[in-house]
């Protein structure tokens, strides 16, 4: 005789409250209750892993790019290390793993745009043709990046683009015959000289879009020939003149203008102090040791 007896499948094991079918009918019913968080939480936590999966992974090179976004975007005065690392989706300290200091990280932007520069030059070129060509090419990638120059006013980089354009601009300057020293003054005289007119007249300034919009620069002129004659003769004449959109013929003009002077500097060759101290000391040493003085001739 068999002693086991049959449970019928609706009842609920012996020991089992009707309370645990309750929760278990919840749990079903509200999509597994209290565990359904849980899985959720799960899930956008895989998913915010898998997005930081495919994100590319945090390089040197990822921040100066981004950094030259920002700079382009926003302006100069946006590049914080805050602000950067939000962009690139990374807490700030992540971006002092690649970069020291805000200071750094300008330098390596800088040398970024620097690497732009094509300072391959045909040495059979003059060396004011070659000078003025480093100095157009400096001007345009520093213009196709608006604020930039700014920085270059401030820092002096020293990474490997910017030395290949020293390099690139002294070279002619001393083949041309130019002793040390005025090569350093003419090179600085170059590079003052190309990334202050990038600084002082950029596109968006407020006088460049003035007479870059032909309405409003006939405005300018009307304005100024219905000045009083009696105040400002010159300004009536010439204020038309003035106010132009010819910032390349500007440039080019100034450009000019320097390279010429230094040429005719070059050509005059004036000797500078230490050359004509060194000129006196080479005649003395012509002349002679000097002669000793007679008794007689010293108690004269």
């Amino acid at each position: 005789m068999d002693t086991h007896e049959t449970v019928p499948l609706d009842e609920a094991p012996t020991g089992q409250s009707d309370d645990g079918a309750d929760d278990r009918a919840d749990d079903h019913a509200d999509g597994w209750g209290s565990r359904s968080l849980w899985f959720a939480a799960s899930m956008a936590d895989a998913a915010s892993i898998a997005d930081a999966d495919r994100r590319p992974a945090l390089t040197r090179e990822r921040v100066v790019a981004e950094a030259l976004t920002i700079i382009a975007e926003q302006g100069v005065q946006a590049l914080t290390m805050r602000n950067l690392a939000a962009r690139l989706g990374v807490v700030p300290g992540a971006l002092y793993r690649h970069v020291r200091n805000k200071e750094q990280l300008q330098d390596l932007v800088l040398d970024a745009v620097l690497a732009e520069v094509d300072c391959d030059l045909d040495p059979a070129m003059a060396w004011t043709q070659q000078i003025s060509t480093l100095a157009h090419r400096l001007r345009t990638v520093l213009e196709h990046h608006p604020g930039v120059a700014g920085i270059l006013k401030l820092r002096d980089p020293l990474g490997p683009h910017s030395l290949i354009l020293a390099e690139a601009l002294l070279r002619p300057l001393q083949a041309a015959g130019f002793r040390a020293r005025a090569a350093g003054l003419a090179f600085f005289l170059i590079v003052d000289y190309t990334v202050g007119f990038a600084v002082s007249s950029p596109r968006t300034s407020v006088n460049e879009q003035r007479v870059r919009d032909v309405a409003t620069r006939e405005q300018l002129h009307e304005f100024f020939r219905s000045l009083p004659a009696d105040r400002f003769p010159t300004l009536i004449t010439l204020g038309e003149h003035v106010w132009l959109d010819n910032r390349d013929e500007r440039f080019t003009a100034g450009l000019q203008t320097l390279v010429n002077g230094l040429a005719q500097a070059l050509s005059a060759r004036p000797a500078g102090p230490q050359v004509a101290a060194d000129s006196r000391g080479d005649q003395r040493h012509q002349a002679g040791p000097a002669r000793r003085m007679t008794p007689e001739e010293a108690t004269r």
